[in-house]
C-alpha cells in the first residue's frame, strides 16, 4: 500500500534555496519567484501559467527565464515535470533524494499529489537486472479524480 507524501511549503522553499546555494548557484529573484510559486501550488503549472500568475502580482518574468529556472530546479530534483499536463510541480520528497516520484493527477481540478510506492523500487531493480538495462529515470503518473472531485455530483 502506498502512503501519501506530506508537504511543508516553508520547508520546501528553505530546502530549495539552500540547495541552490550549496551548489554554488546564486539566489536570483526569478529563482526565488519560481520556487515560491511551486511551493504554493497543488497543481502542475506550465511556464506560461507561472508567467501569468507573476503578472497578476505585477511582476514581469519572461517565459524563457522561467524555463531556464525550471531546468535548473529539475536537474537538482527540486521540481519535476508532469508529462500528462505538461507542467511542473515541486518535489515533495526533500528528505530522501533517492525516492521515486510518482503522481496522482486529477483530470478535473488538475491537483497533483506525489506518492511513494512500496514495491516500485524493487520492480525497477528487477527490470534492470532481467533486461540488463541501466535505468536512469522513469515516470509513473496515474490519472483520475481526486477525493474531492470524485465526491462532487456529476453534471448531466
Amino acid at each position: 500500500m502506498s502512503k501519501e507524501i506530506t508537504f511543508n511549503t516553508k520547508k520546501y522553499v528553505e530546502h530549495a534555496l539552500q540547495s541552490l546555494k550549496d551548489n554554488g548557484l546564486k539566489i536570483t529573484d526569478p529563482r526565488k519567484m519560481i520556487v515560491n510559486l511551486l511551493a504554493k501550488s497543488e497543481k502542475a503549472l506550465s511556464p506560461y501559467e507561472m508567467r501569468d500568475l507573476l503578472k497578476k502580482q505585477k511582476i514581469h518574468a519572461d517565459v524563457v527565464t522561467i524555463y531556464r529556472v525550471l531546468e535548473v530546479l529539475e536537474k537538482m530534483s527540486l521540481a519535476h515535470k508532469v508529462l500528462a499536463v505538461n507542467g511542473y510541480i515541486r518535489c515533495s520528497t526533500t528528505e530522501d533524494e533517492t525516492a521515486c516520484h510518482h503522481y496522482l493527477l486529477c483530470k478535473n481540478c488538475r491537483k497533483v499529489e506525489e506518492v511513494e510506492g512500496e514495491n516500485l523500487h524493487s520492480l525497477q531493480t528487477k527490470i534492470a537486472k532481467d533486461y540488463k538495462f541501466e535505468i536512469t529515470s522513469h515516470y509513473l503518473e496515474f490519472t483520475g479524480l481526486c477525493s474531492e472531485c470524485s465526491q462532487k455530483p456529476k453534471r448531466k
